[in-house]
């Protein structure tokens, strides 16, 4: 429309006008982004309107493409699939990947196709779906075992050096390619490196040399590695500049320069406008049946990580599902197919019904999750699962959702059947084994209440009655003093930042030695988790209710902890610096602390979850964290390893330890900077500066349990007529 500003229609009118101008009246400040799964139809209109905003060279930037080969993989696919048809395609090597499993179902490389190829080969981490079905599987060496390299987002070039030896005798696909030259014994380092010299300009030795070559992964730019490196190995008068700038790639970590080139002077227009071609729109929906939408699994991904029995036990970021997928409906489509989800007689075994999902001519059947927010007449669908070939942790575990997926509508499309099946399917959550609803632990607030008053978060509750604060007058228990220690560890957790991504769970898991337990033990809330995610949703509405709100909950370490002074033989101790200990060779298995816990944050090994005697599990192993067996209670300790190693380093150099020397685990992963860990004796660290902020509070502060692990409030800043709208 004039000025840039489109008119909505329909019901949706009053939301897009108003959207469109708050838009414009960040004209330059603002971005529109469409999701990778959107056709090319939305992301012209995307890049159209941010060209109409003025955001093109402010906040959005276009550059040369970062793929070597950027082309449309599905007509490439379809190529493929038309030439091994049409018995054209003697030979099939396929580099990694696992193409028999994730194929469109009308693009399907199944054995009656794959059969008319002579010769086929595949590289793999795993012996796979298309392993299984090719001639020669050949152990593809994992990338931390091999030399590559790999270009980042904005094009720059990094070496990918391996850390370990293969474990199983893997090739890389460099060396695998190789097979098929003049230099079929060329090592992984020696093609990785020779290319690099011939980008940095081999045989040179003026100290400044430059190439105008194009590198591997794209791109066209001139390298200049005129500064000498950081080397540790000898320099002599043979050491070339390309060996110095291979050397100083290696120690640095990636190679200058290779950034992909900003694209200037780009005009785009919206489709139709000024001669533009319009792009293809994007597969619509059909007036009757519901709309299917599939995603990636946020855990598996596309399936390729379905035999890690870490991601498989990670909760699902919503609704915390673990070791499956589902079919998610809204709540008035639930009830519209009669279908129901039940808790069972454990906390973490719910029994919802199947449903038999027709698309396209083929059908799945899926058990059904009910999620609030979720579009009525939509189901969503996660890939992934349904793997026949994944290995011990990963084979028939879910639904296969590939099945009814087809290159021409790979994200959504329309006309769905949906029906129930009358049966019904068990799953394991973790939602509801530690519920703390109708208590306030996620306390949310906007940014206009909060400059009107700032203390509302901490103060009161969700009906705006005034929290009680108790402290340490109203306790039987002596106060502890730690203003004769340097340190008094405490975290402080900011809720408006945690996206609920679920790192911190894994780094957790990893840094800490924490077992996965399977299914079964899921469903009996034996998960081990040092540190769960809650998920929270707001308001009244559940079509469109408010949040979701995550909120990380590890071991509170309270001042006042219920679970020390019930310990029959001492096992779980407050140390001189504010930390509550697990000491784990005293622990007999009682149980009084988890039962004391009102966060329950404790988790205790009913079996022996763990495998003691195979090589390569050792190996994955700190090992400056102990092991624990059956009969042992265990949970979060603020990465008391770490504590004692940055202490260690600086009573070393004669000094206090810095803040932000000290990072835990989950902190060190937040890709949201979330986490903040600290001493807070130090009220200049930024933990002690968060936690005298207006919106800090602490879980179940009524009970007086004075936490360590304190929580900032949620801060929301809506555009009160988009609001409304």
């Amino acid at each position: 429309g004039a000025g840039g500003q489109g008119t909505g229609a329909g019901d949706n009118a009053q939301w897009v006008n108003a959207v469109a101008r708050d838009l414009q009246q960040n004209a330059g400040r603002s971005i529109v982004i469409a999701g990778d799964e959107q056709p090319a139809s939305v992301h012209a209109l995307a890049h159209a309107m941010n060209e109409a905003l003025g955001n093109v060279g402010k906040t959005v930037f276009y550059t040369e493409p970062i793929e070597a080969r950027p082309e449309d993989h599905t007509a490439s696919l379809r190529d493929l699939v038309n030439d091994i048809d049409g018995g054209r395609v003697q030979i099939l090597i396929i580099l990694g990947g696992n193409p028999v499993y994730t194929t469109p179902a009308d693009l399907k490389l199944d054995f009656e196709r794959l059969k008319k190829v002579n010769l086929r080969v595949h590289l793999s981490l795993y012996k796979d779906e298309t392993s299984e079905l090719c001639h020669w599987h050949v152990p593809e060496a994992h990338y931390l075992e091999a030399w590559s390299d790999a270009r980042s987002y904005d094009g720059t070039v990094s070496i990918i050096q391996p850390l370990i030896a293969p474990l199983y005798g893997g090739r890389s696909a460099h060396e695998l390619l190789a097979v098929f030259s003049d230099e079929s014994d060329r090592s992984g380092y020696n093609i990785v490196r020779d290319f690099w010299f011939g980008q940095m300009g081999a045989g040179q030795n003026q100290g400044q040399a430059a190439s105008q070559a194009q590198p591997a992964a794209g791109g066209n730019q001139a390298l200049n590695f005129a500064n000498k490196p950081l080397l540790t190995a000898p320099i002599t008068s043979a050491t070339t500049d390309a060996e110095l700038a291979w050397r100083k790639a290696l120690h640095d970590g990636f190679i200058p320069n290779t950034a992909a080139r900003p694209r200037d002077g780009l005009s785009v227009r919206a489709p139709g406008e000024g001669g533009a071609t319009a792009p293809a729109p994007g597969p619509q929906p059909a007036a009757a049946g519901f709309e299917i939408v599939f995603r990636t699994d946020p855990s598996i991904y596309d399936g390729r990580f379905a035999n890690n029995g870490w991601l498989q036990e990670l909760p699902k970021p919503v609704n915390k599902l673990t070791w499956d997928n589902a079919a998610l409906l809204s709540p008035a489509t639930a009830r519209q197919l009669g279908v129901t989800q039940k808790i069972g007689t454990h906390g973490g075994d719910v029994h919802v019904d199947t449903v038999t999902i027709e698309y396209g001519g083929r059908a799945v059947v899926a058990p059904i999750w009910i999620t609030p927010g979720q579009p009525d007449g939509v189901v969503t669908v996660h890939l992934g699962y349904g793997r026949t070939r994944a290995g011990r942790a990963g084979t028939k575990l879910g639904f296969d959702a590939y099945a009814i997926r087809t290159a021409d509508s790979p994200w959504s499309g329309g006309g769905v059947k949906v029906t129930k099946t009358g049966e019904q399917h068990s799953l394991a959550v973790t939602q509801l084994h530690h519920m703390m609803e109708n208590r306030n632990p996620v306390r949310e607030q906007t940014l206009a209440e909060y400059l009107h008053q700032p203390e509302q978060a901490k103060e009161s509750d969700e009906h705006g009655e005034p929290h009680h604060q108790p402290g340490y007058d109203e306790s039987m228990y002596p106060k502890w003093n730690y203003q004769q220690r340097d340190y008094a560890w405490g975290m402080a957790i900011d809720v408006s930042s945690c996206v609920g991504c679920n790192a911190c769970v894994v780094a957790c898991q990893s840094e800490n030695n924490i077992p996965i337990v399977g299914k079964e033990q899921v469903q009996r809330s034996r998960e081990m988790h040092w540190l769960r995610i809650d998920s929270y949703f707001g308001g009244h509405d559940e079509n469109n209710p408010e949040g979701p709100f995550f909120q990380p909950v590890p071991c509170m370490h309270c001042e006042q902890a219920p679970c020390e002074p019930v310990c029959p033989v001492h096992a779980t101790v407050h140390s001189a610096e504010g930390l509550n200990d697990m000491v784990y060779n005293r622990c007999v298995g009682t149980r009084y602390c988890s039962n004391n816990c009102p966060y329950k944050v404790r988790h205790f090994n009913f079996l022996l979850y763990q495998d003691w005697t195979t090589p390569t599990y050792q190996l994955m192993r700190n090992p400056e964290v102990s092991v624990r067996s059956r009969g042992v209670m265990e949970k979060c300790t603020y990465c008391v390893q770490r504590i004692q190693w940055g202490k260690i380093e600086a009573e070393k150099e004669g000094r206090k330890v810095v803040d932000g020397e000290i990072v835990t685990a989950c902190q060190a992963v937040c890709p949201t900077e979330a986490i903040i860990f600290g001493n807070i004796n130090d009220p200049n660290s930024r933990v002690s500066k968060l936690k005298a902020s207006e919106r800090n509070y602490s879980l179940l502060a009524e009970l007086n349990t004075l936490p360590r692990t304190t929580y900032l409030s949620a801060m929301k800043n809506p555009n009160e007529e988009i609001k409304k709208a």
